[in-house]
Protein backbone atom coordinates (compact mmCIF):
# COMPACT_ATOMS: atom_id res chain seq x y z
CA UNK A 1 0.00 0.00 0.00
CA UNK A 2 1.42 3.42 -0.82
CA UNK A 3 1.99 6.40 1.34
CA UNK A 4 -1.31 8.74 -0.20
CA UNK A 5 -3.32 5.29 0.40
CA UNK A 6 -2.64 4.82 3.96
CA UNK A 7 -2.85 8.64 4.10
CA UNK A 8 -6.02 8.65 3.09
CA UNK A 9 -7.30 5.62 5.25
CA UNK A 10 -5.81 7.42 7.80
CA UNK A 11 -8.05 10.82 7.72
CA UNK A 12 -10.86 8.12 6.93
CA UNK A 13 -10.65 6.98 10.44
CA UNK A 14 -9.51 10.89 11.64
CA UNK A 15 -13.34 11.49 10.47
CA UNK A 16 -14.93 8.23 12.46
CA UNK A 17 -13.21 9.15 15.65
CA UNK A 18 -15.04 12.92 15.07
CA UNK A 19 -18.28 11.34 14.55
CA UNK A 20 -17.26 9.24 17.72
CA UNK A 21 -18.16 12.38 19.78
CA UNK A 22 -21.40 12.36 18.37
CA UNK A 23 -24.44 13.58 20.98
CA UNK A 24 -26.20 10.73 19.35
CA UNK A 25 -25.15 7.92 21.26
CA UNK A 26 -25.57 5.55 18.31
CA UNK A 27 -23.64 7.36 15.43
CA UNK A 28 -21.03 7.77 18.15
CA UNK A 29 -20.61 4.13 19.14
CA UNK A 30 -20.63 2.43 15.18
CA UNK A 31 -18.21 5.81 14.04
CA UNK A 32 -16.01 4.42 17.35
CA UNK A 33 -16.24 0.71 15.81
CA UNK A 34 -15.52 1.78 12.31
CA UNK A 35 -11.94 3.33 13.31
CA UNK A 36 -11.19 0.45 15.64
CA UNK A 37 -11.81 -1.87 12.79
CA UNK A 38 -9.80 0.13 10.28
CA UNK A 39 -6.69 0.56 12.58
CA UNK A 40 -6.70 -2.85 13.08
CA UNK A 41 -6.99 -3.74 9.97
CA UNK A 42 -4.33 -1.88 8.70
CA UNK A 43 -1.98 -1.56 11.79
CA UNK A 44 -2.52 2.15 11.99
CA UNK A 45 -1.76 3.66 15.59
CA UNK A 46 -3.70 6.91 16.64
CA UNK A 47 -0.80 8.40 15.95
CA UNK A 48 -0.62 7.71 12.66
CA UNK A 49 -4.02 9.13 12.47
CA UNK A 50 -3.18 12.29 14.21
CA UNK A 51 0.38 12.94 11.57
CA UNK A 52 -2.47 12.83 8.81
CA UNK A 53 -3.83 15.97 9.27
CA UNK A 54 -0.16 17.25 9.53
CA UNK A 55 1.71 18.61 6.23
CA UNK A 56 4.83 20.75 5.32
CA UNK A 57 5.46 24.09 3.20
CA UNK A 58 8.98 24.38 1.92
CA UNK A 59 10.82 27.73 1.43
CA UNK A 60 13.93 27.81 0.21
CA UNK A 61 16.99 29.38 2.42
CA UNK A 62 18.73 31.69 -0.59
CA UNK A 63 21.57 29.31 -0.22
CA UNK A 64 23.84 26.11 -0.77
CA UNK A 65 24.60 24.88 2.52
CA UNK A 66 23.73 25.04 6.32
CA UNK A 67 21.53 28.14 6.49
CA UNK A 68 22.84 31.41 8.61
CA UNK A 69 22.26 31.32 12.26
CA UNK A 70 19.93 34.04 11.84
CA UNK A 71 17.64 32.84 9.37
CA UNK A 72 17.32 28.98 11.21
CA UNK A 73 16.30 31.57 14.49
CA UNK A 74 13.62 33.51 11.79
CA UNK A 75 12.43 30.09 10.56
CA UNK A 76 11.59 29.62 14.09
CA UNK A 77 10.33 32.90 15.12
CA UNK A 78 7.73 32.62 12.26
CA UNK A 79 6.85 29.01 12.72
CA UNK A 80 6.11 29.79 16.37
CA UNK A 81 3.12 32.66 15.38
CA UNK A 82 1.72 30.49 13.10
CA UNK A 83 1.13 27.00 15.31
CA UNK A 84 4.04 25.36 13.45
CA UNK A 85 7.35 23.91 13.87
CA UNK A 86 10.51 24.68 11.34
CA UNK A 87 13.19 22.40 10.46
CA UNK A 88 16.02 22.80 7.86
CA UNK A 89 17.46 20.64 5.18
CA UNK A 90 21.13 21.57 3.99
CA UNK A 91 21.48 21.67 0.09
CA UNK A 92 24.59 20.62 -2.02
CA UNK A 93 25.32 20.70 -5.26
CA UNK A 94 22.65 21.72 -7.08
CA UNK A 95 20.06 21.54 -4.38
CA UNK A 96 19.28 24.64 -2.41
CA UNK A 97 19.18 24.27 1.77
CA UNK A 98 15.23 24.82 2.59
CA UNK A 99 13.03 25.60 5.54
CA UNK A 100 10.06 23.40 6.11
CA UNK A 101 7.15 24.70 7.97
CA UNK A 102 5.37 21.58 9.47
CA UNK A 103 1.55 22.09 10.26
CA UNK A 104 -2.07 21.59 10.94
CA UNK A 105 -4.71 23.21 7.65
CA UNK A 106 -3.31 26.56 6.00
CA UNK A 107 -0.94 27.45 8.64
CA UNK A 108 2.33 26.03 7.37
CA UNK A 109 1.39 27.71 3.83
CA UNK A 110 1.22 31.41 5.97
CA UNK A 111 4.21 30.47 7.75
CA UNK A 112 6.58 30.04 4.28
CA UNK A 113 4.61 33.13 2.69
CA UNK A 114 5.45 35.42 5.72
CA UNK A 115 9.07 33.56 6.38
CA UNK A 116 9.66 34.22 2.13
CA UNK A 117 9.04 38.07 2.48
CA UNK A 118 10.85 38.34 5.89
CA UNK A 119 14.04 36.20 4.45
CA UNK A 120 14.02 38.63 1.84
CA UNK A 121 13.78 42.23 4.15
CA UNK A 122 16.25 41.28 6.40
CA UNK A 123 18.91 40.42 3.67
CA UNK A 124 17.87 43.58 2.58
CA UNK A 125 18.94 45.24 5.32
CA UNK A 126 22.11 43.45 6.12
CA UNK A 127 22.89 44.41 2.33
CA UNK A 128 22.61 48.13 3.53
CA UNK A 129 23.49 47.73 6.86
CA UNK A 130 27.18 46.39 5.62
CA UNK A 131 27.92 49.20 3.35
CA UNK A 132 28.27 51.54 6.70
CA UNK A 133 30.96 48.94 7.66
CA UNK A 134 33.54 50.15 4.92
CA UNK A 135 36.42 50.65 7.06
CA UNK A 136 36.56 47.08 8.55
CA UNK A 137 37.87 44.19 8.48
CA UNK A 138 36.41 41.23 6.37
CA UNK A 139 35.63 39.16 9.21
CA UNK A 140 34.34 41.84 11.55
CA UNK A 141 32.06 42.96 9.11
CA UNK A 142 30.44 39.37 8.76
CA UNK A 143 30.57 39.41 12.66
CA UNK A 144 28.85 42.26 13.03
CA UNK A 145 26.47 41.63 9.99
CA UNK A 146 25.04 38.54 11.79
CA UNK A 147 25.21 40.76 15.29
CA UNK A 148 22.92 43.12 13.28
CA UNK A 149 20.56 40.37 12.09
CA UNK A 150 20.53 38.47 15.55
CA UNK A 151 19.35 41.75 16.70
CA UNK A 152 16.66 42.03 13.81
CA UNK A 153 15.43 38.65 14.71
CA UNK A 154 15.21 39.09 18.14
CA UNK A 155 13.16 42.44 17.83
CA UNK A 156 10.86 41.14 15.62
CA UNK A 157 10.43 37.96 17.69
CA UNK A 158 8.65 40.22 20.52
CA UNK A 159 5.59 40.04 18.16
CA UNK A 160 5.40 36.62 19.61
CA UNK A 161 3.05 36.19 22.42
CA UNK A 162 2.67 32.22 22.69
CA UNK A 163 2.49 29.40 20.54
CA UNK A 164 -0.12 29.00 18.18
CA UNK A 165 -1.07 25.68 18.32
CA UNK A 166 -3.12 23.37 20.65
CA UNK A 167 -1.85 20.46 22.30
CA UNK A 168 -3.28 18.20 20.33
CA UNK A 169 -1.88 19.90 16.92
CA UNK A 170 1.70 19.65 18.99
CA UNK A 171 1.16 15.78 19.17
CA UNK A 172 0.18 15.30 15.69
CA UNK A 173 2.99 17.56 14.59
CA UNK A 174 5.53 15.37 16.67
CA UNK A 175 4.00 11.95 15.40
CA UNK A 176 4.53 13.67 11.55
CA UNK A 177 8.06 14.63 12.34
CA UNK A 178 8.79 10.93 13.94
CA UNK A 179 6.94 9.22 10.51
CA UNK A 180 8.39 11.41 8.27
CA UNK A 181 11.78 11.84 9.61
CA UNK A 182 12.71 9.34 12.23
CA UNK A 183 15.91 9.88 13.73
CA UNK A 184 17.62 11.40 10.79
CA UNK A 185 16.95 14.95 12.62
CA UNK A 186 19.74 16.62 14.08
CA UNK A 187 20.00 19.69 16.70
CA UNK A 188 21.30 22.46 14.97
CA UNK A 189 24.53 23.06 17.45
CA UNK A 190 26.54 26.08 15.90
CA UNK A 191 26.93 28.76 18.20
CA UNK A 192 26.39 32.67 17.11
CA UNK A 193 28.94 35.70 17.63
CA UNK A 194 28.97 37.41 21.00
CA UNK A 195 29.86 41.04 21.17
CA UNK A 196 33.38 42.39 21.17
CA UNK A 197 33.62 46.08 21.73
CA UNK A 198 31.39 48.87 21.06
CA UNK A 199 30.93 48.86 17.80
CA UNK A 200 30.00 45.22 17.72
CA UNK A 201 26.94 46.67 20.28
CA UNK A 202 26.39 49.65 17.87
CA UNK A 203 25.27 46.79 15.21
CA UNK A 204 22.87 45.00 17.79
CA UNK A 205 21.29 48.67 17.93
CA UNK A 206 21.44 49.10 14.47
CA UNK A 207 19.67 45.21 14.04
CA UNK A 208 16.95 46.39 16.77
CA UNK A 209 15.98 49.61 14.92
CA UNK A 210 15.82 48.01 11.65
CA UNK A 211 13.36 45.55 12.85
CA UNK A 212 11.22 48.24 14.71
CA UNK A 213 8.50 48.48 12.08
CA UNK A 214 8.80 44.82 10.66
CA UNK A 215 5.44 42.97 11.51
CA UNK A 216 5.01 38.99 11.69
CA UNK A 217 0.95 39.67 9.88
CA UNK A 218 1.42 42.40 7.35
CA UNK A 219 3.02 39.90 4.50
CA UNK A 220 -0.51 37.76 5.55
CA UNK A 221 -2.43 40.81 5.35
CA UNK A 222 -0.69 42.02 2.17
CA UNK A 223 -1.02 38.43 0.48
CA UNK A 224 -4.46 38.39 1.66
CA UNK A 225 -5.58 41.48 0.02
CA UNK A 226 -3.75 40.26 -3.38
CA UNK A 227 -6.10 37.48 -2.93
CA UNK A 228 -9.40 39.76 -3.09
CA UNK A 229 -7.52 41.53 -6.06
CA UNK A 230 -7.42 38.67 -7.98
CA UNK A 231 -10.86 37.69 -7.28
CA UNK A 232 -12.36 40.47 -8.46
Amino acid sequence: MTEAELKKIALKIAKCLALANSDNAAEAETAKRQAEALMAKYNLTSGDVAAANVHEKISKSGGKYNPPLYLCALSDVVATAFGCQAVFQPGGGWRDSVMKFIGIGIKPELASYTFDVLRRQINNDRTEYSKTLKRFKRANKIRMADLFCDAWVSRVSLQVRAFAGSPAEKEAIAAYKQQRFGSKLKTDDRTGHTPQGYRDYDALIAGRHAASDVSLHKPVQRKRGQALTHKC
